[in-house]
């Protein structure tokens, strides 16, 4: 005889309900359950502009690629790293550190892919460089252009964010240039700059035959900054250094100048470009001396007699720069403004990573609280509180010597 069939299909029905049990996870009382995954409705993509308007900045997003839910970053500086940072001992030296970038050499204002390109750079070197605690000095040359153009004023941001802004004019610098539109010609490009609604105390690119120092004066320039050797053809030849007596332009003598780093320490002022090497402290422009290209730290180091101007940035330039650190650290004085920063042209990017491996090199330095970062408008301030602090205005303030081998002493004590 057959069986009743739900005598058959009963433990067959037990059966299954036991392997199931089996199989299932086990959640106890305490145990959340699992979080479901988040699901994407037909109207979202992973496009940044599809996600551009919800009023949240992530991902993809940016200041520039969406405004409008990027504008409060985009003038909110990172963080410094919370590393212990020690204030200077009392009669300690401290060295200001600071960084010269030139916006140059590129057609901004005529190709936006291309100025695209270099306002993501600038905005990635200041994230990096503010996530240590540093500032950027930005100089603008057709970059300005491109900003003014293209509706992206990254220059402003920068200036919000803690960055320097000045100008680098390359005017000048040709043998044939004529000398009666320099102040005019200067003037220009602060106004250009300044309509972005940023302050422009400074300009860079000036060295020339021409007396420099009168027309960025006349300009309006309250300092300047990244002078190299051709800077002395503005002195009568007698007072040329010999190697740098007859040079043909800017780029055939561009080595740091004063050639000794003991001279490029301290800033000075100018009364002309006939004298510019002897202190005047009347003078009209303040000098911040340059030592030379990040770059090209190691070429020219170990070739001082030759001009270099286009380098690969590797972890050569980063050990010399650090030998040259200390060796400026070692000229520093505690009751002087005591600077050095370095530069590089964008140009061509550097490396990021390789950037941020010299950012970590100097951070000991800033730990302990021999180095402070600086940017250059910055560095001029603490020379003028300097001054202010050290004469006054009744008496006359002393003029150095003008040491041997075409070095200076600036002794301003």
């Amino acid at each position: 005889m057959f069986a009743k069939p739900w005598k058959c299909t009963l433990p067959l029905f037990i059966l299954i309900m036991l392997i199931t049990a089996c199989a299932l996870p086990a959640i106890s009382p305490t145990t959340s359950p699992p979080t479901p995954l988040p699901t994407i409705s037909e109207t979202q993509t992973f496009s940044p502009r599809a996600r551009c308007g919800d009023g949240v900045c992530n991902g993809p997003e940016n200041p520039r690629n969406c405004p409008a839910d990027c504008a409060a970053q985009a003038t909110t500086p990172v963080q410094a790293p919370t590393a212990t940072v020690s204030a200077p001992s009392e009669g300690q030296a401290v060295l200001y550190l600071g960084i010269m970038v030139h916006l140059e050499g590129w057609p901004d204002g005529e190709n936006q892919a291309r100025f695209n390109a270099h306002a993501t750079h600038v905005r990635e070197y200041a994230d990096l460089f503010e996530r240590y605690g540093a500032r950027l000095t930005l100089e603008s040359k057709e970059f300005t252009d491109g900003c003014l153009r293209w509706n992206d004023n990254v220059l402003k941001e920068m200036e919000q964010r803690g960055h320097g802004i000045g100008v680098h004019a390359d005017i000048g610098g040709e043998r044939n240039y004529d000398c009666s539109r320099f102040a005019a010609d200067l003037r220009a490009r602060k106004e250009q700059l300044e309509s972005l609604g940023v302050t422009v105390r400074h300009v860079s690119g000036i060295v020339s035959h021409c007396d420099w120092v009168t027309a960025a004066a006349d300009a309006g320039y309250l300092f300047t900054s990244g002078q190299v050797a051709y800077a002395v053809m503005s002195l009568p030849p007698e007072k040329r250094p010999p190697q740098f007596r007859n040079c043909l332009n800017p780029a055939a003598c561009h080595q740091p100048f004063p050639t000794d780093l003991r001279d490029r320490i301290h800033p000075w002022r100018m009364n002309s470009g006939s004298d510019w090497l002897t202190h005047d402290p009347n003078g009209r422009l303040a000098l911040l001396p340059s030592s030379g290209g990040l770059a090209c730290m190691q070429e020219e180091a170990s070739s001082p007699q030759r001009s270099v101007t286009k380098c690969e940035f590797t972890q050569e330039d980063i050990d010399t720069f650090i030998r040259q650190l200390e060796e400026a650290l070692s000229y520093a004085e505690p009751d002087q403004v005591n600077i050095y920063y370095v530069s590089w042209s964008l140009g061509s990017p550097l490396d990021i990573m390789l950037l941020e491996r010299w950012l970590q090199s100097i951070q000991p330095y800033v730990q302990s609280g021999q180095v402070q970062w600086r940017t250059l408008p910055e560095m001029y301030d603490e020379y003028t509180r300097w001054e202010q602090g050290h004469y006054r205005p009744s008496e006359p303030r002393p003029a150095p010597i003008m040491g041997s081998a075409w070095a200076i002493g600036l002794d301003m004590r």
